[in-house]
């Protein structure tokens, strides 16, 4: 029996999801055409914190989720591009180092202020390095850079922030395109992530580069390649943030020296690299990239076109594809047929329909099939109507009568093909009718949460 609810469910749905793949943010405000910014997540407030660029050098700009605001700090670092920003989260504040000129300073923003630290030591002034916070230790990791844009040597040191010194640690070896390259920090696997870049003597490789705190390690050999539009080539200034939800590293933008772009987004976890988004955002380069803790999704702004002809002030936030599942949990009561079973043979993937199969069903088989939005915690026992150890597991938002044949039933349920329910979950328990077994007439099946996927 097919049962069509999609009015119902639409109008039961009361958060909605976010959308799969990229999408474009429209907000009130922004912080305009900006290039070469850097952008960070302050989890203590839940904004994403965009700062400097050009030509806006000394702006900051926070966004919520659907609205950029001017911060208009009391104090604010000198304008500068080229930088790099961590977000300490321990101590709750945004770091800042260097730039363009170069520039040699450390800052920290607290939410709504920015504060001048002046550390006794410090890394030599630099620009186009790259800063990710090392959870595990407590500290931000800075790697690279150079002293001049135009002319060698770079910089391949590596320095840690712990909130009042910068130390710098010797390591056996190192990545040898320091450069305009970008790193994250992998929280699963306590590791910060690194590739492309250049030397400013040659292309850039696609090496993909671990750090653990002591040395780094060169893991291209074991997870192949990484990305780039040409394969040989690596991207410079491209961006990459972890993805906490997904446990990835996501990287997109950038340019390989040839001047091609790609429009692919990339995902590393640890032990290959792959495609999971291409087409849009279109190709850029220079953009600012953060991920979104509060609300797990990363978020890309700015940016500029290859030939410089186009600066974007756009807002794009990601989600991933969500996996279709049917998982069952808890025991249901036995009648006089055992104790009915509940599976899926059609899982509940946007646009189809899911089909739930009760087995160990008296005559006449019929069943009624409760949906909720939520379980039912700790469960009821249906004792008090008469079918005592029969536990209520899930809230009764709908009941669908469904009849069927030779000890087995089945309901269908017509999932919208609507992009914004990817990730959300109903869930199901049956209601087996069964007047033999006790005074309530009916025993129950194990229940189960169904998520809604592509």
């Amino acid at each position: 029996m097919r049962v069509a609810i999609l009015p119902l469910l639409l109008s039961l749905l009361t958060t909605a999801l976010a959308a799969q793949s990229w999408s474009q943010v429209t907000t009130i405000n922004n912080p305009g055409q900006v290039r070469d910014a850097s952008m960070a997540f302050h989890n203590a407030s839940g904004n994403c914190v965009l700062f400097g660029g050009w030509p806006a050098l000394n702006a900051t700009w926070l966004y919520d989720g659907s609205n950029w605001t001017n911060a208009a700090s009391a104090t604010s670092p000198p304008g500068r591009r080229d930088f790099a920003m961590a977000s300490d989260i321990a101590r709750g504040v945004i770091v800042l180092f260097g730039g363009s000129g170069p520039l040699g300073d450390t800052w920290e923003f607290d939410g709504s202020n920015w504060s001048n630290v002046t550390p006794a030591s410090s890394p030599p002034a630099r620009l186009g390095h790259v800063m990710a916070y090392d959870v595990a230790r407590g500290v931000t990791v800075l790697f690279g850079g150079t002293g001049n844009p135009n002319l060698p040597p770079v910089f391949m040191d590596t320095w840690e922030w712990n909130g009042t010194t910068w130390t710098q640690v010797v390591t056996a070896s190192t990545p040898n395109e320091p450069t305009f390259s970008c790193m994250c920090y992998d929280i699963a696997r306590a590791v910060c992530v690194l590739t492309g870049g250049t030397s400013l003597f040659g292309a850039p490789d696609q090496k993909t580069w671990e750090y653990d705190g002591s040395n780094w390690v060169d893991r291209t050999v074991s997870v192949g390649p990484a990305p780039s539009a040409i394969p040989g080539l690596g991207v410079q200034n491209a961006k990459m943030v972890y993805d906490s939800t997904r446990g990835v590293s996501m990287l997109y933008g950038g340019r390989t020296p040839n001047g091609t772009f790609s429009t692919d987004t990339f995902e590393y976890d640890g032990s290959s690299w792959g495609v999971v988004a291409s087409g849009t955002p279109s190709s850029r380069t220079r953009n600012s990239m953060a991920f979104d803790m509060a609300r797990g999704v990363p978020v890309i702004y700015g940016g500029l076109t290859g030939n410089f002809q186009t600066w974007f002030q756009e807002t794009w936030e990601f989600s991933a594809p969500v996996s279709a599942s049917y998982v069952v949990f808890g025991a249901g009561c036995a009648g006089s047929a055992g104790v009915p079973t509940n599976s899926a043979s059609a899982l509940p993937v946007l646009g189809q329909t899911m089909v739930v199969d009760v087995a160990n069903m008296p005559a006449p088989e019929i069943m009624a099939m409760v949906v909720g939005l939520s379980i039912v915690s700790p469960s009821i026992d249906l004792g008090v109507i008469g079918a005592p150890g029969c536990p209520a597991r899930v809230t009764p938002d709908l009941l669908s009568l469904v009849t069927g044949a030779a000890g087995t039933a089945s309901y269908s349920l017509a999932i919208p093909a609507t992009a914004n329910l990817a990730g959300f979950e109903l869930h199901t328990q049956a209601v087996v009718f069964d007047g033999a077994v006790n005074a309530f007439g009916a025993v129950v099946s194990s229940a189960a949460t169904a998520t809604l996927g592509n």
